[in-house]
């Protein structure tokens, strides 16, 4: 029982798989790029962390894991559900304890995280209908010609979450920090009054088969 609600989970949530480096990104056009110039944008994961003793097992897989991300438009999307639900390029994948670096084009971007509450349960797409939720236009921010931003995410078990069938999701807290300084900390897949359930979101992230 506790092997198939295991199966069901990492079925739902993002896999540590390898994936696209940040050569493959998609170039924006060489003529936008020439009139806006361009900028840094650093993604540094900090090392996971928990607030609360874990299993010896768990706590080892978390601090081998990762975050995985993508790019597009001026959207960044940071998701915890896997990425064969969504329908956006997801072709970044950070470890925690390490960053990333990518050249964008100047100009304003935003950051949308995807979360996931896990329940117990055996049908995938009705445990996806409870627990996911999207976090639209969390935080935004601007890459500035031949300057650097860095978004910061913190992962960590926070001692006040609760957690079903031995599955452990740690809180993602971000915050973007420019010349101008330091943003104000954000949690990226906390379920708040903004969030959209997952079956109530007819947005664009969200892969519907035809």
């Amino acid at each position: 029982m506790r092997n198939l609600l295991g199966s069901i989970a990492l079925s739902l949530v993002v896999t540590w798989a390898p994936a696209a480096s940040a050569q493959e990104q998609v170039a924006a056009p060489a003529e936008a790029v020439a009139a806006t110039g361009t900028g840094t944008l650093v993604v540094d994961i900090k090392p996971f962390s928990s607030e609360k003793e874990l299993p010896k097992k768990v706590d080892k897989q978390l601090k081998n894991g990762g975050l995985e991300w993508g790019i597009r438009d001026g959207l960044i999307v940071f998701t915890m559900v896997n990425k064969q639900f969504i329908d956006f390029p997801i072709n970044h994948m950070t470890r925690y304890g390490q960053s990333e670096s990518l050249t964008l084009p100047a100009g304003e971007y935003r950051i949308t995280g995807i979360g996931l509450e896990m329940t117990a349960g055996f049908n995938v797409q009705k445990i996806l209908d409870r627990g996911a939720f999207v976090n639209e236009d969390v935080a935004a921010f601007r890459v500035e010609q031949g300057k650097t931003t860095t978004i910061t995410i913190d992962p960590a078990i926070k001692r006040d979450n609760a957690f079903v069938v031995n599955f452990w999701m740690p809180t993602l807290m971000a915050s973007i920090a420019s010349d101008s300084g330091p943003a104000e900390e954000k949690a990226l897949n906390v379920r708040g009054e903004r969030s959209i359930a997952w079956p109530n979101y007819s947005g664009p992230l969200k892969f519907v088969a035809k």
